[in-house]
C-alpha cells in the first residue's frame, strides 16, 4: 500500500481555527483582546445564532487565558454558524473545490475512493482503525485497536470522514447483527486521518 494523502493531527488543526477566529473578528469588527471584546462577541453570537457561549470558553480558544484543552466541535460549530456556515465541518470543507474531484486536506469522501483503498483513523482515547473500501460507501474493518464495539471483519457504510469531526457510520454489521449507527470520536472527533491507495 502506498500512502497518497496524509491528514494533519488535531494538534496541527490550528490553521483552521485561526482562520475561523480571523473571520469571527472581521464580522465582529474588533479584535478579541479585552473583556469587553469577549462580551461583545457573546452578545453578537447570541443575536446572530440564538446560541449561548461561555466567556471562559472563548478566552481559552483565543489564548487569552492559558489552557491546554482543545476546543470542542460544538464550540467551533457555534462560531462557524456565527460567520455563516452550517457547522465546523462545513467550515473546514470551505477550501475544497467541488468541481476538481480532489480532496481537501482534512476530508475524505467515499465517492472519491476506489475499491481496495484504505482509510486509517485514530480517535481518543488511543483508538485506531483501518478500513478497506468495498465500493458503494461500504467499508470492511481490517484492523482495530482499543475499540470495544468494532471488530476485524465488521462492515459499515460511511459517506464522509473529516478530521476533528466524529465519524458517523450506518448499517454496522458486527458479530452477525446489524446495528443502525456507529460513531467514532463522538466527543473530540478523529485525531488522525490518512488514506492509502492499492
Amino acid at each position: 500500500m502506498k500512502i497518497i494523502h496524509y491528514f494533519r493531527t488535531m494538534n496541527d488543526n490550528n490553521g483552521n481555527i485561526k482562520e475561523l477566529l480571523r473571520q469571527v473578528q472581521n464580522k465582529l469588527g474588533r479584535s478579541l483582546a479585552t473583556p469587553s471584546d469577549f462580551d461583545a462577541l457573546l452578545l453578537a453570537v447570541m443575536q446572530t445564532t440564538g446560541e449561548r457561549m461561555s466567556i471562559s470558553t472563548i478566552k481559552r480558544l483565543v489564548g487569552y487565558v492559558n489552557d491546554s484543552h482543545e476546543p470542542s466541535n460544538a464550540t467551533l460549530s457555534v462560531l462557524a454558524r456565527y460567520v455563516g456556515y452550517r457547522d465546523w465541518t462545513d467550515f473546514i470543507m470551505q477550501g475544497e473545490d467541488p468541481t476538481s474531484g480532489s480532496l481537501s486536506q482534512e476530508i475524505v469522501q467515499s465517492d472519491h475512493l476506489h475499491p481496495g483503498d484504505e482509510v486509517e483513523m485514530q480517535w481518543r482515547p488511543n483508538r485506531y482503525c483501518r478500513l478497506k473500501y468495498l465500493g458503494n460507501k461500504r467499508f470492511e474493518v481490517m484492523e482495530v485497536r482499543g475499540s470495544k464495539r468494532l471488530s476485524t471483519g465488521d462492515t459499515l457504510d460511511v459517506i464522509l470522514f473529516a478530521l476533528g469531526q466524529p465519524m458517523m457510520a450506518t448499517n454496522h454489521e458486527h458479530n452477525g447483527t446489524t446495528k443502525p449507527f456507529y460513531i467514532a470520536g463522538r466527543t473530540h472527533g478523529l485525531t488522525h486521518l490518512a488514506i492509502a491507495q492499492k
